[in-house]
């Protein structure tokens, strides 16, 4: 079924840039205040820059004959579908999930094909199920909700995400999350943002046999970002909890990774505030990269980290470039490691310990110490 407007509306759009973050002029990875004040940039817009008003609303109880939207608008959905939502037109549309349990067969339940941007509102006081199937026609769609273009989530309803198939949410583009209580299990990833995933609010538990949270755009050093500047986030994770291709920023919210093999890894790593803790079998957290030029780096200058990591070849924090700690509360639980990294550590403030013990100076522990140097502050006491 086909659902089109009966009025036709011209929509002058207020900018929305969604840039996460600004190439370098000779092609090498972006500064990390570079990505940080792009990213910020990014945090503070939303889809309240639409106006909504100038398009038509249009209320829909969904039924088993599905559903293509195919002009730009407002959407109210109630009801119950099985042969999902389908989103295909060049404007802006927005979804309102006002009690709604959505299924499909062979694709994912909410398909945006190809839209401007998307709006997932979830209505106060509802709940929504949104699940597919364990196969898929095209199997490059792999959410059970699966965007082709810009997505966010808000309202304070809630929804549950089911991804049979492969993932949970996906957007091919920028994927935020500002608000609304969010449950994803996925049979692979549970929430994924090609070029970025920005979080600055709701309650969102997820997951997933592969990684919790993660942007994977691994062809544009200025994509490929996750952002977090608030909510209340719980990851179990298969694999990753939370993993960025290029730049992994938390400034706000409060993030428990519950089980992990590492629990967050990125490029880069800036820790500037909010609660972290996180429960890791391999390393807590890993700055890595294969990238010609990458900047690899983790940087703690504010909030509260804590460090949970398993017996054997394990780092709390493992660095494949350079350590940088200026503030914040570190604890670290790691029976075998607590920091390894390849290059320098600048260690200027904050509050560490290490299986109890206040530190004073920060030395690499991993495997490959000996390469790493160190510039800290006073003298370490033993025991670690």
């Amino acid at each position: 079924m086909n659902v089109n407007h009966m009025l036709m509306s011209s929509v002058t759009l207020l900018s929305m840039s969604f840039l996460v973050a600004c190439s370098t002029a000779t092609g090498q990875s972006p500064t990390n205040s570079q990505t940080s004040q792009a990213m910020t940039t990014l945090a503070n817009q939303s889809s309240s820059t639409i106006d909504w008003d100038s398009l038509p609303t249009k209320e829909v109880t969904l039924s088993n004959e599905g559903i293509t939207i195919t002009e730009a608008g407002t959407y109210v959905l109630t009801g119950t579908t099985t042969a999902g939502v389908k989103v295909n037109t060049t404007g802006n549309v927005r979804l309102i999930l006002a009690g709604t349990t959505i299924s499909s067969q062979d694709t994912a339940a909410i398909y945006v094909e190809a839209a401007d941007n998307v709006v997932l509102d979830l209505e106060d006081g509802t709940e929504n199920t949104v699940s597919d199937s364990k196969q898929h026609i095209d199997s490059d769609v792999a959410g059970a909700i699966h965007s082709k273009a810009d997505l966010t989530i808000t309202g304070t309803g809630s929804l549950i995400v089911e991804g049979n198939f492969e993932d949970g949410i996906v957007s091919s583009d920028d994927l935020v999350i500002e608000a609304g209580t969010i449950q994803v299990i996925a049979s692979d990833d549970g929430i994924r943002g090609k070029d970025s995933v920005t979080i600055t609010g709701g309650t969102i538990d997820v997951t997933a046999a592969g990684d919790g949270i993660k942007s994977n755009h691994d062809q544009d050093m200025s994509k490929g970002n996750v952002l977090i500047a608030g909510g209340i986030i719980t990851v179990q994770a298969g694999d990753d909890a939370i993993k960025a291709e290029s730049s992994l920023i938390m400034n706000d919210g409060q993030v428990t990774v519950t089980k992990s093999t590492e629990g967050l890894e990125a490029t880069n790593v800036t820790l500037n505030g909010g609660s972290l803790a996180i429960t890791a079998t391999d390393d807590g957290i890993n700055a890595t990269s294969d990238a010609m030029g990458a900047d690899i780096f983790i940087k703690v200058t504010g909030g509260t980290t804590k460090v949970t990591v398993s017996q054997g070849d394990t780092d709390a924090f493992d660095s494949n470039g350079n350590l940088f700690i200026s503030g914040g509360s570190i604890a670290i639980t790691a029976p075998t490691s607590a920091f390894d990294f390849d290059g320098t550590v600048e260690f200027t403030g904050g509050d560490v310990t290490v299986n109890g013990q206040k530190q004073t100076e920060i030395v690499a522990t991993g495997p490959d110490s000996g390469f790493g140097g160190g510039r800290g502050v006073g003298n370490r006491p033993g025991g670690w």
